[in-house]
């Protein structure tokens, strides 16, 4: 019997270290968040943009290089949350130095606008000065009437100008509204409103190149509302998918935590729209005890620290027994050795509001009580991490 307990300490021993070495054999898929902020790297402008924008692209880079370290590490949630900071921010900096580069055509427009002012107000005082002269002079009619058409020729660049710079305007606020929606994946969430917007920013673009302001204008109104309804529609589910993707990601690692976890059996069970995570621990306790066995509560140590690595996860500690005895009695049993774990669990760190006690007596088969095999599995303490 002696020896069979050294080979089993021996063997627990390596698992940890054989888990770690397999592990670091494999690198999992690269988060969807990673992959879509180095594309975004690629933006044509991003040169541009780190000159202009050197705090946020640095800001970004550096949370780019976390995700892509915690994915190299196999920490897939801290490489998603990281990755999806550093497209935000990326994003950030691009959308501003397109902003940027609109004011900047704003104030030559405006320069140019203001330039015919003056010149219109100078005309203007040449045809106050010939209309003095008209009657000294005959010609002066026919100067009159070539100084009026050079002003309605100005003021008709002036009203261009002034076209321009309104349609301008609209084009900014009309891009700025599709960048926003497309940092909640609008195509994908609101397909409708994020198609009539790229369509109506298709047709502006055309009106412009033909010079029909007004008509541009109204192109770029509709397309900024339908820009900015999509990116409505669309948010509240980008969010919730992120928030999915991420909940997975850590379920996903719970559940290999668990797995490692030596000494104990680990299974998957839905019960309704609730996901449980059970870990089945046996021969904690002797028979009829409520107190841990001798060198039992330092079995109770990896399954704390798994506890503590979650903390987003509510926890239940139930305690099963066998069919041996009366049943209100081995309810009570089954509780108060659940009770036992709890307070190991709290006194190893874990927070006691998070963990829900209870027992359940033998109410709970998972095998035949008419063996002792069966009824060994039986009475056992569970340790229930419950999904969202």
């Amino acid at each position: 019997m002696r020896h069979a307990e050294l080979q089993f300490f021996r063997w627990t021993s390596l698992l940890p270290a054989v888990t770690l070495w397999l592990g670091a054999c494999a690198t999992p898929p690269k988060p969807a968040a990673l992959q879509a902020y180095e594309s975004l790297q690629h933006d044509p402008n991003m040169d541009e943009t780190r000159r202009r924008f050197p705090s946020l692209v640095a800001s970004a880079e550096q949370f780019g290089e976390k995700a892509d370290k915690e994915w190299q590490s196999n920490d897939l949630d801290d490489s998603s949350r990281a990755a999806l900071m550093a497209e935000i921010k990326l994003k950030t900096a691009l959308a501003r130095n397109d902003q940027d580069r609109a004011k900047a055509r704003i104030a030559t427009l405006t320069a140019d606008q203001a330039r015919a002012d003056e010149t219109l107000g100078s005309v203007g005082k040449d045809l106050a000065s010939m209309n003095e002269q008209v009657k000294l002079i005959q010609q002066a009619e026919e100067d009159k009437k070539r100084l009026t058409q050079q002003i309605m020729a100005e003021q008709d660049e002036r009203q261009k100008l002034s076209q321009q710079l309104a349609t301008e305007q609209k084009l900014v606020a009309a891009q700025l509204a599709m960048r926003t929606a497309e940092t909640v994946d609008a195509n994908r969430y609101a397909a409708a409103e994020y198609g009539a917007a790229t369509n109506m920013m298709a047709k502006a673009d055309t009106e412009i190149k033909q010079n029909a302001w007004g008509m541009a204008q109204a192109s770029l109104e509709v397309a900024r509302a339908k820009a900015e309804k999509a990116t409505e529609i669309a948010k509240p589910m980008y969010e919730q998918e992120a928030q999915a993707a991420q909940n997975k990601v850590r379920d996903e690692a719970l559940a290999r935590d668990a797995a490692a976890l030596p000494g104990v059996s680990v299974r998957l069970e839905r019960r309704g729209e609730l996901q449980r995570l059970i870990i089945a621990v046996q021969d904690l306790f002797a028979k009829s005890q409520t107190t841990l066995q001798p060198g039992k509560d330092d079995a109770l140590e990896p399954i704390a620290r798994l506890v503590m690595k979650y903390p987003t996860y509510p926890v239940q500690v139930v305690g099963h027994t066998d069919n041996r005895g009366k049943a209100g009695e081995l309810i009570a049993l089954s509780q108060a050795r659940a009770q036992s774990v709890f307070s190991s669990l709290v006194a190893k760190g874990v927070e006691a509001r998070r963990v829900m006690v209870s027992g359940q007596g033998p109410n709970e088969p998972i095998a035949d009580n008419k063996i002792g095999a069966g009824r060994a599995k039986n009475s056992r303490i569970e340790v229930i991490f419950l999904y969202h």
